[in-house]
């Protein structure tokens, strides 16, 4: 039955991609990446162990029906080294969404996208994103080496004035099937279903400091915080700057980064609801480099982010070879240290290849 099952999935991708080789002057477009990453985890200094090397494949296919209309789906499967029995799934499966040896969509939307107007409905990825090298964001990340999750719900961006832009999602969220592993006590029990918002506002063009974005925004979750006196609201304030500083005569084409996110759980003491995650680094070197230092901090009660644990202080180092605009591959060395003085310093060294089409 597995072979079977592995057989069809199979054919399923080849035929995504016969269907965009035959389509390449229709309106159809194919799209997609394959990443093979090993990710340790453990109190050992170097970090190279754990169970985690894994092989993630994401075959999509986008339908222009004009030049305003379009849908897209996209499969995503996600396999570790033990080679799990393959299953099809529509909701989420698991603690990172999608379970080992699980195939299911995560894009599966419409889209009505004008110069200044965005819609989406239906399954798609949206991070609020910080630009640097690892662009990802202790606020809220989908898809990062080892966990695949997505957004069910509504998205709508809008200009706001000049170079500004409002963005709204609001999200839906099973009690048994979240497709975000948020950190306990945010943990959506109360209701069996809910609805969680995100509102901001953002700015990503370079301006006279070379600052290349700036924006804030509120984290909303009504009713899904569990406290000592029952369920509450969970709301976050969270901004994010970055500054690229040109220095072409020296790197090459390349700049100087530097990134930071502030959050605050507004429902919850300051000294426990704080996350601030600062980075710097050189930013594409030649055209191939790039490198960054990353240090983090996060509060008990910061539960939003998954590639940040709570309640600890992380330093990163992260390197990645770009080979091509399709394929790169990147390294990643993490010390995370925890403010609990019974847990013990854990390390992680990370390394993926990614080939996108």
């Amino acid at each position: 039955m597995k072979k079977f099952n592995n057989s069809v999935f199979l054919l399923l991708t080849i035929f995504l991609f016969s269907s965009s080789a035959m389509a390449q002057e229709s309106n159809l477009q194919f799209y997609g990446d394959v990443r093979i990453a090993h990710i340790g985890f453990d109190t050992d200094a170097d970090g190279i162990g754990g169970p985690n090397s894994l092989l993630r494949l994401r075959p999509g296919v986008k339908y222009l029906f004009n030049e305003n209309h379009s849908f897209s789906g996209r499969l995503v499967y996600l396999v570790s080294k033990e080679l799990e029995p393959l299953k099809f799934t529509i909701k989420a499966d698991g603690n990172r969404a999608l379970a080992y040896g699980s195939v299911s969509f995560d894009e599966f939307y419409y889209q009505f996208k004008k110069s200044d107007f965005q819609v989406k409905f239906g399954r798609f990825q949206h991070s609020v994103n910080v630009l640097s090298n690892a662009k990802r964001s202790h606020l809220k990340f989908q898809s990062n080496a080892n966990f695949v999750h997505w957004t069910d719900g509504l998205y709508i961006k809008k200009s706001v004035t000049g170079d500004w832009y409002g963005e709204m999602v609001l999200e839906y969220q099973n009690r048994g099937n979240l497709t975000h592993p948020y950190s306990i006590p945010l943990n959506f029990q109360n209701n069996e279903h809910n609805v969680v918002g995100y509102f901001g506002v953002e700015n990503r063009t370079r301006d006279e400091k070379n600052i290349i974005q700036k924006g804030f925004g509120l984290f909303i979750a009504p009713d899904a915080y569990s406290k000592p006196d029952g369920y509450t609201t969970y709301i976050v304030l969270d901004s994010r700057i970055a500054i690229d500083i040109p220095k072409k005569e020296l790197l090459k084409g390349g700049s100087f980064r530097i990134v930071g996110e502030l959050g605050q759980n507004l429902n919850t003491s300051f000294s426990d609801g704080t996350s601030a995650v600062a980075s710097f680094g050189i930013n594409n070197f030649a055209e191939k480099h790039e490198f960054m230092v990353e240090l983090a901090m996060n509060d008990s009660q910061w539960l939003t982010g998954t590639a940040y644990a709570r309640n600890t202080d992380d330093i990163e180092f992260r390197y990645k070879y770009i080979f091509s605009d399709k394929l790169n591959f990147d390294v990643r060395y993490r010390i995370r240290d925890s403010r609990n003085d019974f847990n013990p310093i854990f390390y992680s060294t990370f390394f993926r290849l990614t080939y996108s089409f």
